[in-house]
């Protein structure tokens, strides 16, 4: 490729940087939209990386839900104390897996490192366990 063609396909407006593809088109607020196909993916990766798009949007499930915690703190004296438990512990492993999934990008990568990290974390939460109740026999 010549450095003619490599300027013309820098200065393009329509087509995406550093390439020679079409940008996407336009949506209603003038912006384009960058679809996760449009993405590159990396050696070894299932699928492509997550758009902006599907971040924020997941900024926001986060948020929502942290929202609903803060909430639950205030239901403390209406709700019996085993299903206030079971509930904030819902969210907090929701909020969880759906970090480690999408901005740890978990759900992007080979299998073998969900693998592990499932397999560590199975681990970490047998652990403390053990230690937990391990820990009324020295009092």
């Amino acid at each position: 490729m010549s450095d003619e063609t490599n300027l013309a396909t820098a200065d393009d407006p329509a087509l995406l940087p550093g390439t020679a593809e079409p940008r996407a088109e336009e949506d209603l607020h003038g912006m384009s939209a960058i679809k996760s196909s449009d993405l590159p993916m990396l050696p070894g990766e299932l699928r492509p990386h997550p758009s902006p798009f599907q971040y924020v949007m997941i900024a926001v499930i986060l948020c929502v839900i942290t929202g609903l915690e803060v909430g639950m703190y205030y239901l403390t004296d209406s709700i019996p104390r085993g299903l206030y438990i079971a509930i904030l512990l819902s969210m907090a492993i929701t909020k969880f897996v759906t970090v480690v999934s999408w901005f740890m990008h978990l759900r992007v990568d080979r299998p073998i490192f969900r693998r592990l990290f499932i397999v560590g974390s199975i681990g970490a939460i047998f652990l403390y366990t053990i230690v937990l109740l391990t820990l009324h026999v020295y009092e």
